[in-house]
């Protein structure tokens, strides 16, 4: 159990206890069908609240949050007459077909997102999870930060760049704080916070129990510094099986119950990996001062670029920076054609101790340059270091004037 100075409140998921509304159209017969798979989601909850082949004319339409339009002759000018409506439902179309033009007339007609019939469970679902979490978003804005930090180059140091920001929002802000380790293969967290755990990511996804607070406090283990992490599986072979919806939703609950949530997400892309980049707040590229790894940040710009996510720009931290270095930070954002937000000095001797003592940067170098370096970069991230920076500005002004009155 958590210790009753940071226990997490038993809430429950505020968009669990309201089904989304999903308005079905089209021919009774894809309905029927489409309903079948509909009634198989169990999470997010769903409400049908009408099928018909043409368009409704109801007094609580507007209370619709899924338009699901199956799309034939007759019924994409239904598409478009949803996809005007305000307030906007959020519009699927379902098409019969995979061809170009059948994918471009629904898009043009204002579908947000596309699925082929016969409709598969798990499509659906991500689609609903989709819908679910931006109406989360919406009806709760105060919710956590979510910081997401990755790498295409291996080594670079994503995992104690993880830990070490997770662990400066708790000293240096003493702040409510959860890391969530994506580099599932790897699972490499606990062992450097020195950290034993009994459960993992793998235990929300077991039992018919929805994820509420609770089942989320049993996959948790607390650090010694305040920090809870959510480990990756016990074994290689799970992490193939985790399923993306179980990450998107522990990721929303953690939203609700910390002030940040720092996900390691590796250097492995993936479909659960790219759904935490799209609810992000802060997106670190980590590199350093190698050809491969400014390679590896040039061909995630063109990934990150094809995707489309607009969500959120990447952020470039430049780890273990060493002055002077043949490949210079000039050299590094030429080629990037963007500046670094955060340079992190190459302090080998700090990090020797932390994993010989088993302890933190904190408790073996207080007042070190990678320590001091890790707390700016939480001060620039969270505005914390301007608003000191401000508050000085103000005293040197009384200052100045207490001085100029007396002269």
């Amino acid at each position: 159990m958590l210790n009753p100075d940071h226990s997490l409140a038993p809430i429950e998921n505020p968009a669990r206890g309201c089904p989304l509304r999903v308005e079905l159209i089209g021919e009774e017969g894809a309905c029927a069908e489409v309903q079948a798979v509909l009634r198989a989601v169990s999470d997010p909850p769903v409400e049908i609240v009408e099928s018909a082949a043409n368009l409704p004319q109801r007094t609580d339409a507007a209370s619709t949050d899924i338009a699901m339009v199956i799309v034939d002759a007759t019924t994409l000018n239904v598409l478009q007459a949803y996809a005007k409506r305000l307030p906007r439902p959020t519009v699927l179309a379902a098409l019969h077909e995979r061809s170009v033009s059948a994918m471009r007339r629904a898009l043009q007609a204002g579908a947000d997102e596309l699925l082929f019939l016969p409709l598969e469970v798990g499509a659906v679902t991500r689609a609903l999870l989709k819908v679910n979490e931006t109406r989360r978003q919406l009806d709760h804005p105060s919710g956590g930060t979510i910081c997401a930090v990755i790498s295409n180059t291996g080594g670079v140091g994503v995992t104690s760049l993880s830990a070490n920001l997770a662990l400066a929002l708790r000293h240096k802000l003493d702040k409510r704080v959860a890391l969530m380790d994506l580099h599932l293969q790897a699972g490499d967290l606990p062992v450097y916070l020195n950290l034993e755990v009994h459960s993992s990511i793998m235990t929300l996804c077991e039992g018919e129990r929805q994820l509420d607070s609770a089942k989320l406090e049993s996959a948790l283990t607390k650090h010694g510094s305040g920090v809870y992490v959510l480990a990756a599986p016990g074994g290689i072979e799970e992490s193939e099986v985790l399923p993306e919806e179980t990450v998107v939703s522990a990721l929303g609950l953690m939203r609700e119950l910390f002030d940040f949530v720092v996900v390691d997400c590796g250097s492995y892309v993936d479909e659960k990996t790219v759904a935490v980049w799209e609810r992000s707040d802060n997106l670190f590229y980590v590199l350093e001062q190698t050809v491969r790894a400014v390679r590896g940040a040039g061909r995630f710009q063109d990934l990150y670029g094809r995707l489309g996510i607009t969500q959120v720009e990447p952020s470039f931290i430049l780890n273990k920076f060493v002055a002077g270095h043949a490949i210079g930070e000039d050299q590094i954002t030429q080629t990037l054609g963007g500046p670094i937000y955060a340079k992190l000095p190459s302090d080998k001797a700090a990090l020797d101790r932390v994993e010989l003592r088993g302890a933190d940067l904190w408790e073996v170098a207080r007042s070190g340059s990678l320590t001091r370096a890790m707390e700016e970069l939480v001060g620039k991230m969270t505005g914390a270091d301007q608003g000191r920076s401000e508050k000085r500005e103000r005293l040197f002004s009384r200052l100045l004037g207490s001085v100029a009155t007396r002269v």
